[in-house]
């Protein structure tokens, strides 16, 4: 167990040292030194051999820097700015918008490696699956490739095949990252409010959830169950017997991307009906089924024939609760009737980490933000610019969406801009009007009502049995003198390491005093022993030489 930690620890360290080093060649040294990781071992060996280069080359904005190194430290990092990009409320607009054009495209591996991870999940060759299988794929992707084949009865499918050794990459990754997140969250006063580490575990959850392609393939038969009755959308059916942890088949889908616009004639399709029919689909999943595609870019919408589209690569999707919709209705009815008051009340219930730091300053901002800008912004259909606006506001207040909000926030903004590149005409108002007006008179039928009723009821039954069971514990463990309680003190650890690093010094300057001490009454003596002093004052000076030289390398970084 131990040298596994140690090993552990090794490759953290290595590839910190890796991590460090992109990002000073790219131009983050001031950030790093900010957050105390110029302190680290790894960045005074790179110092000290002269491989922490500046940057060259023209100055670039923060974004474009961000993503430039997140794309040379490789697929996870891609990833986690693929989630960062979802997140404006953590990070600046402008950097989440240039995070949002991260493409996940990495060179492709020979078939007869990927092969093998289908041979383990299938127990067969391509060749004993399937009738036909071009060994070419037609996507690859940091964690999966995929590859058209023909199965036995003569369908059309596409072999989403995952990349070997990739989890063992990840994880590999994902500990170093949470390590990184607890060192800032440390360290760096600014960062604290955006909670690194919980940050780190919300992407370990999400891309552990893209590593098992049994849930992905549940999430497409739920989306495809969700618009059976829908002719606007073709959802690819699974097939679970050429399916399992590692690979996933389906429908073929034969279609173009959504902004290949030129092919549409060929498609019998018109790119503003297209829009709307994606701006629908959309809406439908938000408000109908409280299931949605997290990351509706062009490349994961095909237009099929007839208006049709086909959504691809559902990895990502964001799950809301009956609760969470209702927030978001009681949001937009605050915005219609300029209640900032009723606007703020739907915004803590959006968000996640506590109250805002001035809660007065927060309605102020969005009174003048309804009276100045909220009405133009939504009569214009620009709801993605309504949602950019809110994000700066919640941002000025310390206050962070929770994650599925955010996801949504992403989702609405880039179906809209795909919408508007079909049709720049396009107003998302109308195609939201109507769910939101469903949403807000079913809140108010009877069985919606009775419901309700039934529910709170059962909360309140719950409680009342829990309470009195909870205070006779109480007062148990009062009598019987076990209460305890827990007081926890920020920065005391840094104390502690403090106290501790002095007492050591210490401790060494008092070894180094006796040896000195020591050895000059040796010395004195006319015995045999008396040498024993000349290798005492040795090894006092050498300890002292130590002890000074952790003290000026401590002060010079």
């Amino acid at each position: 167990m131990y040298y596994s930690r140690l090993g552990k620890q090794t490759v953290n360290a290595v590839r910190l040292a890796e991590v460090l080093q992109v990002f000073v060649k790219h131009g983050f040294a001031d950030l790093l030194q900010r957050a105390g990781f110029h302190r680290s071992l790894p960045a005074k060996l790179l110092r000290s051999l002269n491989l922490m280069e500046a940057p060259a080359g023209p100055p670039h904005t923060f974004g474009q820097r961000m993503r430039a190194a997140l794309v040379d430290l490789g697929p996870t990092f891609v990833k986690l700015g693929q989630i960062l990009s979802t997140r404006p409320d953590l990070i600046r607009i402008e950097t989440a918008r240039e995070l949002s054009n991260l493409q996940d495209r990495v060179d492709t591996q020979p078939f007869e490696i990927m092969e093998a991870v289908l041979r383990d999940a299938l127990g067969a060759s391509a060749e004993e699956l399937f009738a036909a299988f071009d060994t070419t794929p037609v996507a690859s992707a940091s964690l999966s490739q995929v590859y058209r084949a023909t199965l036995p009865e003569g369908q059309e499918v596409a072999v989403k095949i995952q990349r070997p050794g990739v989890k063992k990459v990840i994880e590999s990754d994902l500990s170093l990252m949470r390590q990184v997140a607890e060192w800032i969250a440390v360290h760096l006063e600014d960062a604290k409010w955006l909670d690194p580490p919980g940050i780190v575990d919300e992407f370990a959850r999400s891309i552990r959830r893209e590593l098992d392609l049994n849930i992905e393939a549940r999430v497409i038969e739920q989306f495809r169950e969700n618009f059976e009755d829908d002719p606007a959308v073709d959802m690819p059916h699974v097939y679970p017997e050429f399916s399992g942890k590692s690979v996933l088949t389906m429908d073929w889908v034969d279609g173009v991307r959504v902004d290949q616009v030129a092919d549409f004639p060929e498609r019998n399709s018109d790119p503003a009906q297209v829009a709307i029919n994606g701006c629908d689909a959309l809406c439908r999943m938000v408000f109908d089924y409280h299931l949605f595609h997290a990351d509706p870019h062009p490349g994961n919408i095909f237009v099929t024939r007839d208006n049709h589209l086909a959504f691809l690569d559902l990895g990502m999707a964001g799950h809301l609760e009956q609760s969470d919709v209702a927030a978001i209705g009681d949001l937009l009815l605050a915005l219609f009737d300029r209640d900032s008051r009723a606007c703020v009340d739907a915004i803590l219930v959006l968000t996640t980490g506590g109250e805002p730091s001035d809660e007065e300053v927060l309605e102020r901002e969005l009174t003048e933000f309804i009276a100045f800008e909220a009405r133009a912004i939504l009569s214009g259909g620009q709801v993605a610019r309504g949602l950019e606006r809110t994000t700066q506001i919640l941002q000025r207040a310390n206050m962070k969406l929770a994650p599925r909000f955010a996801l949504l926030i992403k989702a609405l903004a880039t179906i809209e801009m795909v919408g508007r590149g079909l049709d720049p005409s396009l107003d998302m108002v109308p195609i939201m009007q109507p769910y939101v007006e469903r949403l807000i008179k079913r809140r108010y039928e009877p069985r919606y009502l009775f419901r309700a009723f039934q529910h709170n009821s059962r909360v309140l039954l719950r409680l009342g049995h829990q309470v009195p069971r909870d205070l006779a514990t109480l007062l148990q463990q009062l009598r019987l003198g076990k209460l305890k309680f827990s007081i926890h003190h920020e920065h005391l650890e840094d104390l502690a390491a403090t106290i501790d690093r002095a007492s050591g010094r210490n401790t060494v300057g008092m070894i180094v005093a006796a040896l000195i001490v020591g050895s000059s009454l040796l010395i004195t003596t006319e015995t045999t022993i008396s040498r024993l002093g000349i290798a005492g004052y040795v090894f006092a000076g050498l300890l002292g030489s130590v002890l000074v030289i952790s003290i000026l390398w401590k002060r010079k970084f």
